[in-house]
Parts: C-alpha cells; sequence; structure tokens
C-alpha cells in the first residue's frame, strides 16, 4: 500500500513538471525569416531567456497572467499579454521587424551595457569600421585622430585639450579594447600597433573623467574599441551557417617634399605596403574570428623603419548544456622592428632626426584574454582576465646598452549586472585587481605596482529621465628596488588611494532631443616610467621624478543631442560646453637642469603643473545613410574651442632630489597657457557614395600651439644655429595653423571586390605635431579588398 501510495506520487510530479507552465517558439526576422540569435523574451515577474541559435526559446512560466516583452538590438520591441493555465505550453512564434526608422546608434561604454547613443548622460563620438577601411588605416591612430575633440601627439591622446605632451610615457585616456586596458604596466604607454584593424565592429570615444567605471588612466576619457564577432545577418538560411573572408592589400610611397632640402633620399620615392585578412565564422555554438597584419614602410624620415607582424584570435562559446553560459579568449600577437626619432636635425632637414640618433625596437608584444559570463533571468555576471607582455630590445646610435625594457600585466575584473526591468533599474557592480611587474635599467632596475578598486554604478530610467550615479574606490601600491631619498628619508614604496564619484542626467525633451549634464571626478597614479626612467636620447638627458604626485579632479559638461532624419539618412547635432580642472596634473616637461656638482644639462622630466583649468565648446555632426536608393552621404564633423590655462602660473613646482630647475618660468610664451596644446579644432570627414562609387575627404584644421617649453625657443636650443636649428623658424612659418586635407576614391567592382585609390596630405604642406616633428609629405596609395 505505502509502494502504490509513494509511486501515485512520483507519478503526479512527473505529471507536474513535464506539463508545467510555460511559452516557447521560434523568433526570427520578418523581412528576411532569418533566425535571430540572443533575442531577450522578458516577463514582467523578472524571469527571462534569451533565443539560442536556432532562434528558439522556452520560458516556464507560473499560471497566471503575464505581460512579455521580446527585444532585440536594432529591431522594434513586441509586447504580448498571455493567460497561461495549470500545465498550459503555449507556442508563440514573432517575427521582429527593423527599427530602420528610428535613430538606433547602440554604445556601450558609457555604463557599461547596452544604450541607445541619444540617452547616455556624457558626450560620446563614435566612428563606424567603414570609415577606418575606406581611409586605408595601418595604425588606428589615424582613424582616431578624425574624431571631432580628439588629437594624437607621439602615442598620447588628448581629448578636449586635457593632455599635452608625454613621449608616450602616462597617459590620462584609457584606451581599451572590448573593455579591457591596453595599456603597458611600465610607462602607461597605449599599445596602438597591437590593435587590430581589421576586426573592429565600431570605436566608442568617451570626453570627460570616466574613473568611477574605468579606473586611474580614465581621467581624461575612454577610447573603446570593440572587436566584432560573426553577425546575424551573415547567418547561411539553408546551412545556418556563417563564415567569410575578407583580405585587404594596399601599397604606396611617400611622394617628394616641395622643398628640396627635405628630400633626403635624392630622387628615389619611399615606400610602403601592407597585407591583412580576416575570417570569421559560426557554427554550432562556436564564435570564431582570425586575423593578422603585415606590414613594411621605409620611412619618410632616415631611419624609421618598421617591418610589423601582427595577428589575432577571437574565440567564444555558447555552452548547450547550461542555459546562459558563454567563455572563450581573445588573443593578439605583436612581431616588430621599428625606428623612431624624437627631434630632427633642423628646419631645412627636418626628415633627418639630430645627430642620426634612431632608437631602433625590436620586441614583441601579445596579451591573451580568457573570459567568461552567465547570464540568467535579469542577473548578468562576467570575469574578464588579461595577460599582457611587452618586451622592448631598446638600441640608440651612440648610446650605450641598457634601454631595454620587460613588462608583464595581471588583470582581472569581476563585474555583476541586475536589470530590473521592470522599474527601469540597472545595478552594475565590480572589483578589478592589476598586477604589474617590470625589468629595466631605464626605471632603475625591478619594479612592481599593485592595484585593487571597487567600483558601482546606477542606472536608472523612468518616463523621460536618463539618471545614472557611480563611485570607485582604487588603491595603487608601487615598489622599486632602488632607494630614493625624499624630504631626507630614503623611500622605495609609493603608494595612494582615493575615492571618485560620478552622476549624469539626460532629459528627453521632445522628439529625438535630448538635453544632458554630468559631472564626474578623475584621478591617475603616476607610471613607472614617470616616476624613474633615466636615460640619455638624442644628445638630451630624460631625468626620473621619484617625488611626483598623483594628479586628480574633476569635469562637467551640459550638452544638447538632436536626432536628424531625411529618408533613411540618420544622424546627430550636438552641442556641449565644458569645464574640467584637475590637481598637481603631471607634464612632460623640457629644460635646462643640472645634477649637484655637474655641468648644464639639457632634458625632460615629469613635473607637477600644479593647478589646471581646460574649459571650451564643442559642435559636432554626425550621420549616415542613404538619400535615394542611389546616392548616400557619410558624415562626421566638428568643431571644438578650448581653453587651457594654469591657475598658479608663477610657482615654483617642479624642484626633484639632486636636480635643480635653471629656468623659473618654464613658459615659451603666456605662463597661464598651459603647453602643447590648441585652442580650436576642426575637423570633417565627408563621403558619398552612388551606386557602385564612393568619393570621401577628410578635413582636419588646427591653430597655432601658442605655448611651448620656452627653452625651445631660446636661441642657445631653437636659433638659428641653436642646438635644435630652427624650431623658432618653424614656428614663424606655422603661426598660422595646420590645414591638412586627405582624399579617397573608391569603386565596388561587385559584392566581392573593392579597388581604392587614397592621397593622404593632398596639398603635400609642412606641418609639424610638436616642435621639431615634422608630419609626413603626401602619400599616394592603391588598395584592394577582397570579400569571399
Amino acid at each position: 500500500m505505502r509502494k502504490n501510495y509513494i509511486l501515485l506520487l512520483l507519478t503526479i510530479f512527473v505529471f507536474t513538471v513535464s506539463h508545467a507552465q510555460s511559452i516557447s517558439g521560434i523568433i526570427s526576422d520578418e523581412t528576411t525569416n532569418e533566425k535571430l540569435i540572443g533575442v531577450n523574451i522578458i516577463s514582467t515577474d523578472g524571469k527571462g531567456i534569451a533565443t539560442d541559435i536556432f532562434g528558439k526559446y522556452t520560458l516556464k512560466l507560473e499560471a497566471g497572467t503575464h505581460q512579455i516583452t521580446f527585444r532585440y538590438i536594432g529591431y522594434k520591441d513586441v509586447i504580448k499579454d498571455i493567460v497561461l493555465k495549470n500545465g498550459e505550453q503555449k507556442t508563440i512564434n514573432i517575427k521582429l521587424k527593423t527599427a530602420s526608422e528610428q535613430l538606433s546608434t547602440v554604445v556601450i561604454s558609457a555604463g557599461k551595457f547596452e544604450q541607445k547613443l541619444e540617452e547616455i548622460t556624457v558626450s560620446m563620438e563614435v566612428l563606424k569600421p567603414s570609415l577606418i577601411e575606406n581611409k586605408n588605416t595601418t595604425d588606428i591612430q589615424t582613424a582616431i585622430d578624425q574624431v571631432p575633440g580628439v588629437n594624437i601627439t607621439d602615442g598620447q591622446a588628448n581629448i578636449r585639450g586635457g593632455s599635452g605632451w608625454s613621449y608616450g610615457a602616462g597617459t590620462r585616456v584609457l584606451v581599451m579594447v572590448d573593455d579591457m586596458p591596453l595599456i603597458s604596466g611600465d610607462a602607461g604607454q597605449v599599445q596602438w600597433k597591437l590593435i587590430a584593424t581589421e576586426n573592429i565592429h565600431q570605436i566608442e570615444v568617451i570626453k570627460g573623467a570616466s574613473s568611477a567605471l574605468y579606473g586611474s588612466s580614465a581621467l581624461n576619457g575612454v577610447i573603446n574599441i570593440r572587436t566584432a564577432f560573426p553577425t546575424q545577418k551573415d547567418i547561411d538560411k539553408d546551412t545556418n551557417k556563417t563564415g567569410y573572408l575578407k583580405v585587404n592589400m594596399h601599397s604606396g610611397v611617400y611622394d617628394f617634399a616641395e622643398r628640396e632640402s627635405l628630400n633626403w633620399n635624392g630622387d628615389k620615392r619611399r615606400a610602403f605596403k601592407g597585407y591583412e585578412f580576416l575570417f570569421s565564422n559560426k557554427e554550432n555554438g562556436w564564435d570564431l574570428s582570425i586575423g593578422g597584419n603585415i606590414f613594411k614602410d621605409d620611412g619618410y624620415r632616415m631611419g624609421e623603419i618598421t617591418d610589423r607582424k601582427r595577428f589575432n584570435i577571437n574565440l567564444k562559446y555558447k555552452d548547450k548544456k547550461i542555459e546562459g553560459l558563454s567563455y572563450g579568449a581573445k588573443g593578439n600577437f605583436l612581431f616588430q622592428s621599428s625606428g623612431s626619432a624624437i627631434i630632427w636635425h633642423s628646419l631645412e632637414n627636418a626628415y633627418i632626426p639630430k645627430d642620426s640618433s634612431i632608437q631602433t625596437t625590436n620586441g614583441d608584444t601579445y596579451n591573451i584574454d580568457p573570459f567568461i559570463t552567465y547570464h540568467k533571468g535579469n542577473n548578468r555576471h562576467s570575469l574578464r582576465t588579461r595577460y599582457l607582455k611587452v618586451i622592448n630590445d631598446n638600441s640608440t646610435k651612440g648610446v650605450d646598452d641598457g634601454q631595454d625594457n620587460e613588462s608583464e600585466t595581471y588583470y582581472t575584473d569581476y563585474q555583476w549586472q541586475k536589470n530590473l526591468e521592470k522599474i527601469g533599474l540597472r545595478i552594475t557592480t565590480g572589483i578589478t585587481n592589476e598586477l604589474v611587474t617590470a625589468r629595466s635599467d631605464l626605471f632603475n632596475g625591478n619594479n612592481q605596482r599593485k592595484n585593487h578598486s571597487f567600483y558601482a554604478q546606477l542606472d536608472q530610467k523612468w518616463r523621460r529621465f536618463n539618471l545614472s550615479v557611480g563611485a570607485r574606490y582604487e588603491q595603487f601600491k608601487l615598489t622599486s628596488e632602488e632607494y630614493y631619498m625624499i624630504n631626507g628619508e630614503k623611500k622605495n614604496s609609493f603608494q595612494a588611494s582615493k575615492p571618485v564619484f560620478r552622476a549624469g542626467l539626460n532629459y528627453k525633451v521632445a522628439e529625438e532631443t535630448y538635453l544632458r549634464t554630468s559631472w564626474g571626478q578623475g584621478f591617475r597614479f603616476p607610471s613607472m616610467a614617470e616616476l624613474f626612467i633615466s636615460t640619455d636620447f638624442s644628445g638630451f638627458r630624460i631625468y626620473p621624478n621619484p617625488e611626483l604626485k598623483p594628479e586628480s579632479g574633476w569635469s562637467t559638461e551640459v550638452g544638447v543631442k538632436q536626432g536628424v532624419k531625411i529618408g533613411k539618412w540618420m544622424g546627430y547635432l550636438d552641442v556641449a560646453a565644458f569645464l574640467m580642472q584637475y590637481d598637481d596634473m603631471m607634464e612632460f616637461s623640457f629644460g635646462a637642469w643640472h645634477e649637484v656638482g655637474e655641468e648644464i644639462a639639457f632634458g625632460f622630466k615629469s613635473i607637477n603643473a600644479g593647478k589646471t583649468q581646460i574649459s571650451g565648446v564643442e559642435c559636432s555632426i554626425s550621420g549616415f545613410g542613404k538619400f535615394t536608393n542611389d546616392f548616400g552621404i557619410n558624415v562626421i564633423a566638428g568643431y571644438t574651442f578650448m581653453n587651457p590655462v594654469s591657475l598658479m602660473p608663477h610657482d615654483t613646482i617642479f624642484l626633484a632630489q639632486g636636480v635643480t630647475p635653471i629656468t623659473y618660468n618654464n613658459s615659451s610664451s603666456d605662463p597661464s597657457v598651459l603647453k602643447y596644446r590648441y585652442k580650436n579644432i576642426a575637423k570633417l570627414d565627408l563621403e558619398f557614395t552612388y551606386k557602385k562609387l564612393t568619393v570621401g575627404s577628410s578635413f582636419r584644421y588646427n591653430d597655432f600651439m601658442k605655448n611651448v617649453d620656452k627653452i625651445f625657443t631660446e636661441d642657445l636650443i631653437g636659433g638659428e644655429n641653436g642646438m635644435i636649428p630652427g624650431i623658432n623658424a618653424a614656428r614663424e612659418k606655422f603661426e598660422g595653423g595646420d590645414f591638412i586635407i586627405d582624399s579617397r576614391v573608391s569603386y565596388q567592382l561587385n559584392d566581392n571586390l573593392r579597388f581604392a585609390f587614397i592621397v593622404n596630405n593632398m596639398l603635400n604642406r609642412e606641418y609639424m605635431s610638436r616642435p621639431a616633428d615634422m608630419q609626413p609629405p603626401r602619400t599616394l596609395a592603391l588598395q584592394m579588398s577582397l570579400k569571399i
């Protein structure tokens, strides 16, 4: 009897479980009938699921009435009210319509989740991969330099005048690839050449302090480069597989400069060429992308020869047994030999380095990034890790060995997000840990840095409002093998910690009109290079400054974004006013210094420039699409006015152990103006398409760099017979600013093959990025792109 009773209970239980209430079905594109992967199905009680690789879903629910939302980026939401009886299983197949009539540029960087560009609380620009490819970009810096309000000098990004010139030591702009920082642990130098230009989904540029979500190096902003996995639109309808191979090849030459004295190579043009490929495939839950680039460049300067090979892989697997679980790894591998010069020989021989001194770097740089994400209901957990190794085997003509450096970075970021869809609240919180070890005679032996941080952010969407508040606490500790005498005490350990906060508000005033305001604090700990580097380069000394203090500050802005739609053409008009203030700002300074008991020597050193302020306004426009079936326009343009000033220009603020400044005021012009910055920048990239023909041009203007290190303009250094002849003459010659035009034309022969002709610096203008650094003459290149 008891056995029969147990059997009956088991039968009832199995029957109940097997007939639990649920809805299931297939979700597809209304026009193409393609099955859509990753569509979110969310009920009002917080339960949710996403479609699998076949577009299928099953969502278990309680008996009763439910409101179900079917949501997919780029498509219109579908909302259905359903009633489920006990044990009922309903089949609900959905066909989603694209939201092409809406403005729908989607970004991630602002809040670490997908948002519409117009609804975020900060200024952001977005670059699409078409611009990168059409400009024949071999180094991602050249594409980013086209973003309104952004300029790059010697590898350092500068947003709205927030940075000067540091020759790659330390950065206030955090450059990331897929939310992971790509900055060397020792010098704080962006690893631009490691970035795979052949596999970019889009580039998102946040302007203003972003330390609350992203950490120390985001004091001035963030450049987040998002790579691409195989996309839904590439799926073969018959096999449910996707795969393509893309190959780009280009070859070009440097034209002769207009001044004969600059053509050091005689009547022979210098050349460059490159090859890149990307293979992408989606099959049985696996997403795979493999790419590579080979680039050789004779260089327009004597001795600046580049030989670069780079490979990358993106691999992700969606687990079929554990719903919502995916994991994988990404990697980039760079092998290069390159030469670089810091200062010209003279204005007459601007493409010949001083004393023919070229620093040749042979080295390998690579990163491996395992990751795992788990998404269940309205909770999302992610763990991202990185191992980054930078090896530089440096040698400079006339300089003894001891310039090599090697660093390893171990980075982890755990993040939890909870999306309370019903009340429009999203909670993001995480923990970041970083360990850097560096070995280099440049930095006086072995050094180690540890960084631990905790961050949290709340994003609330309510009616027409989007509110965002966040905070981060960071702690740094740096230990050096060398001891330094500071304030009468020997030290080899340096540490600092600080909380930072941010807040932002976006209000939808009218249809496609959005008003925003934000305020955020920033914090940056000095890099090992800024603190400890000691070496000689091109006859100049680079001095350490172990007394360098961390810098902190804040930025605020108010802006309005207006969406525009004309037929199938969509765009944004944006106007913003901004204000930034920094305490103990770190600046790279060139001056006359001497060590106690030695003769005067000229060189570079990082100093704390005190309290500074940058204010200004910025107007920008971006848009893409077609006005007719045959004719379309893509545009990104902007004008930025900046007023970068020192709030304490007459203070002596850069004393260091054993080193005394010879000059009291180290500014070439008005000491209240911050060095190595422009006041006015204007940029425009305009591209027209007609059927298979595309014609585009890029325009860049910056006014005269009013203030530089004073010693550059002293006759002893920059005079006609100075140590670096012609700096003063060049500043007089270029006092009207720089206006550079690039042009391109391409023809799409068929669905697979495209040819292009690209001319950069079309007017063959002479221009400098900073003193004694002449930029390249006109270049001409042919490009062929194949996709199969």
